[in-house]
């Protein structure tokens, strides 16, 4: 004799559905939340590359100063390797962060710039300003970030989309990162 086939009514369907939905509403934000955090702390982390390379950059080049750019401070263009640093590309920033200079071309949610900021008697770049912004607020980071020539990291939630810090008032008005 032959069992009849066991089949799934729309009921139960519907339910399963309901289940899957309710499950992913709940797990969802924890996960962009997660995600936004990781970008926020590679952009720090970048911030902190930038300021090593600054320093170096102008330990090497004192009569130049700062370099004014991430081109100065990154490679001579895609896939070099970098054998022989110049004034114009030092080397010291990885591409990728070096070529992360408008939102096209991010950097896990966040893109940079590095401004001269001032300059001595002499003409070197005596001050600089390294910010970073998301790239698309609330979904790739919350925070903005700069750092100046002391090496201190700070931040600004500014609402909304925005641009990298440029000036050092725009960079000293922010609260210090803890």
């Amino acid at each position: 004799m032959e069992q009849p086939r066991k089949q799934v009514t729309l009921a139960e369907l519907l339910i399963a559905v309901a289940l899957v939905v309710l499950l992913a509403a709940i797990v969802l934000p924890n996960v962009m939340r997660s995600e936004v955090s990781a970008n926020e702390a590679s952009a720090v982390g970048s911030i902190a590359s930038i300021n090593r390379a600054e320093v170096s950059y102008q330990t090497a080049n004192p009569t130049i100063g700062f370099a004014s750019s991430l081109e100065t401070l990154g490679p001579n263009g895609p896939g070099d390797t970098c054998q022989a640093p110049t004034l114009s590309h030092a080397c010291l920033i990885e591409e990728g962060l070096a070529r992360a200079d408008v939102p096209g071309r991010a950097r896990n949610g966040y893109w940079f710039r590095v401004s001269a900021a001032g300059r001595d008697r002499h003409g070197a770049v005596s001050e600089y300003v390294a910010g970073t912004a998301a790239t698309l607020y609330k979904k790739t980071g919350l925070r903005d970030f700069c750092s100046q020539e002391d090496g201190v990291v700070r931040y600004r939630d500014p609402g909304r989309n925005s641009a990298p810090a440029e000036t050092p008032a725009q960079c000293a008005a922010m609260p210090v990162l803890q």
